[in-house]
């Protein structure tokens, strides 16, 4: 992240009223007449706060019909901790995490605390509904290199702990109507995560997949990544729908997921080359 975009992701944070906007999203998408609603302030303050979110990539918008959706994007924010907080944290978390262990100290559960939290835990109903995210990664190459990586060069960048399988071979996307986008344990066996039922090269490709409950489902999500050439740059615009067994915890991880596989993952294998 470049030295205007930090400061355009602080300047964006220092105000409370935006950081109560961004809590807001945290649990999902809104409406800005939704995002109005918890605030005194009027519609138009509210609007300029949107703004100077908008400006730091810290929200995208989407439009549905007459409606203006604005969605959370934490990517500015890994990257400002990336830059600013991780280098240095290992210097004073061991005394932090003293301090918590000192402040929190108290008796070990019993064991029959420990079975009532672990029912209460198995009795939770599973949530169903909708979770939409939509994430904008700014990647420092052109977009046909961007497409190569994104559909021919998967496994080079794929986290091994993002597999499913114990021993994959690799993870491929077929860039082709009806391809797959799977993971490949050898001998014919792996596991396909979604079906491309859309794209334009190189400008985008749409997916389909299911998640079996093993998989954090039962659940079904449209997935959907376009790249947009900006100057040097290449935006990755990515939107996910997922329909089926969602909550706030299981969209928090989907939402860090993507961060980890595009961010972590692709752009930072392309701009190391």
């Amino acid at each position: 992240m470049g030295t205007h975009a930090n400061e355009r992701v602080f300047k964006a944070l220092a105000d409370p009223t935006r950081r109560r906007i961004l809590d807001e999203l945290r649990r999902g998408a809104r409406t800005t007449g939704q995002l109005c609603r918890p605030f005194k302030t009027s519609r138009y303050a509210v609007m300029k706060h949107l703004g100077v979110l908008e400006r730091a990539r810290l929200v995208v918008v989407r439009r549905e019909g007459r409606e203006r959706w604005n969605h959370l994007n934490a990517v500015p924010i890994q990257q400002a901790y990336e830059r600013w907080v991780k280098p240095y944290e290992a210097h004073w978390a061991s005394g932090l995490l003293r301090l918590k262990d000192h402040a929190e100290a108290k008796e070990e559960p019993t064991t029959r605390e420990q079975g009532e939290k672990m029912s209460t835990t198995a009795s939770t109903k599973a949530e169903y509904g909708i979770a939409r995210i939509e994430l904008e990664i700014p990647i420092s190459a052109p977009r046909e290199r961007v497409w190569k990586a994104m559909t021919e060069n998967v496994s080079a960048w794929w986290p091994k702990d993002f597999y499913a399988g114990s021993s994959p071979r690799g993870y491929y996307i077929e860039p082709k109507l009806g391809g797959r986008m799977y993971e490949d344990w050898g001998d014919g066996n792996g596991l396909v995560w979604a079906t491309v039922i859309g794209l334009d090269v190189p400008n985008w490709i749409h997916f389909v997949g299911h998640l079996a409950p093993p998989y954090a489902g039962p659940a079904m999500n449209m997935l959907r990544l376009e790249l947009k050439a900006s100057g040097k740059t290449t935006v990755l615009h990515l939107s996910d729908t997922v329909s089926g067994k969602v909550d706030e915890k299981a969209r928090a991880e989907m939402h860090g997921g993507w961060i980890a596989l595009f961010e972590k993952g692709m752009k930072a294998f392309i701009e190391s080359k």
